[in-house]
């Protein structure tokens, strides 16, 4: 998981760390895991191997289109960094749950799918309505359901402690291969209760499909409905001619226009722009060039001046300023509605904005075949124009642009 964005902290909110995203450190665990390789003391030492068991989540529980299927685009990146398992975020609409199994399956990743059962209370609930639990879906239907419960006798134990055991059931009956119980102030003969409870729910858990049907209103599905069963069959839902999720600003033909007239190596002017930043790279000219480079990108993309620029890959948005957990691999979990987590209802998600200026082109999935590692700060505050073109950054090195090693810089 990508992890909380800070809310407070020592005189005020503490600044947000977001160095690694997920994928990263999936592949940095999976690299010690393997023994990793360091440069120490002017030697390449291999560490002792690890032995860590991690896994990832992924939310099936997305309105939009472009909201979700870059959470499954994420997910494969996940599971090719070397993620051991997968766990969905927090939901109750069975389909949804049902769509992420086969969606497994399908890819043919023979890794364990684990289901996620919270016992949820009413007043648990009512926050995550609310959107105050980040990644975590109630809807309003089930808001309702849980309020009557709460006026039992018993203030709905019994009916949570059935609901979450019906989960167990179905989970089982759908092919996943464990579960994860989770609540607060939960005891153990609660929990041996749901195990017992849902093992014999699992012989006919068809029969309670009915139960878990809580859609987000007009929520998108990977695949179309089978209305016999109220799940899902096998045939991906049509995605070509869906309408775009958002508007895609005129600036972007133009964005893309100069980058194939400039940044395509072999076409255009990339020939030349690589024998001018060769000329300036060292010179007394650098800094004055990394100041303009950095004027025109402030003002066109918002730009952070990290030097390791990602703008190629995401559609040409920062996701080192525009996104605020500055996640270069994918969303996180948290985005509602199309909307950031950490700016609900004032930002669109980073994500969403490049899945439809993407999908424009017919190129949504470049997000998810193409790896985005971490910034190299050694470029912080560079010219990212001179580390592409002379071959120095992730995209000039994805690229196969010939490496020029760095120049003392005569500043």
């Amino acid at each position: 998981m990508t992890g909380d964005y800070p809310v407070s902290g020592f005189t005020g909110r503490a600044k947000p760390v977001f160095d690694l995203d997920p994928v990263h450190t999936l592949k940095l665990i999976t690299e010690l895991n393997n023994g990793l390789e360091i440069e120490a003391m002017g030697k390449t030492q291999k560490l002792q191997p690890t032995d860590f068991f991690a896994g990832c989540a992924v939310s099936p529980f997305k309105r939009d289109e472009a909201e979700q299927m870059v959470q499954y685009f994420k997910l494969k990146k996940k599971v090719e960094a070397g993620a051991k398992f997968i766990i969905p975020q927090l939901g109750y609409d069975i389909r949804k749950f049902h769509e992420l199994i086969q969606f497994v399956r399908e890819n043919g990743w023979d890794i364990p799918v684990i289901g996620n059962v919270y016992i949820l209370p009413y007043g648990a609930a009512k926050l995550m309505y609310e959107n105050k639990v980040p990644g975590c879906v109630v809807t309003k239907e089930l808001l309702s359901v849980l309020e009557k419960e709460k006026d039992a006798p018993d203030k709905g134990k019994q009916a949570r402690l059935d609901r979450a055991a019906k989960m167990y059931g179905f989970f089982k009956g759908m092919g996943y291969d464990g579960v994860h119980i989770g609540g607060h102030g939960v005891k153990l003969e609660e929990v041996e209760y749901i195990i017992d409870k849902g093992e014999e729910f699992a012989k006919n858990w068809m029969d309670y499909v009915h139960e878990f049907q809580f859609p987000m209103p007009n929520g998108f599905y990977y695949y179309e409905k089978d209305e016999k069963t109220g799940l899902n069959t096998k045939t991906p839902t049509n995605r070509k001619n869906r309408p775009l999720d958002t508007t895609v600003p005129a600036m972007y033909s133009f964005n893309r226009f100069m980058h194939e007239l400039m940044f395509e190596p072999g076409k255009g002017l990339f020939g030349m722009m690589r024998s001018i930043v060769k000329s300036i790279d060292g010179s007394s000219m650098e800094h004055a060039f990394t100041r303009f480079e950095h004027l025109i990108k402030v003002v066109l993309f918002d730009c952070e001046n990290c030097g390791d620029c990602a703008l190629f890959e995401l559609a040409f948005l920062c996701p080192m300023s525009q996104c605020p957990k500055k996640q270069r691999n994918g969303a996180c979990g948290g985005s509602f509605e199309g909307w950031c987590e950490v700016y609900p209802n004032k930002k669109k998600c980073i994500y969403v904005r490049a899945y439809a200026r993407l999908k424009k082109y017919g190129e949504e999935e470049t997000l998810r075949d193409i790896y985005v590692p971490p910034a190299n700060w050694d470029f912080y505050h560079t010219a990212s124009w001179i580390n592409f073109f002379l071959g120095r950054d992730h995209v000039g090195r994805r690229l196969g642009v010939p490496y020029v090693p760095p120049k003392k810089s005569s500043k």
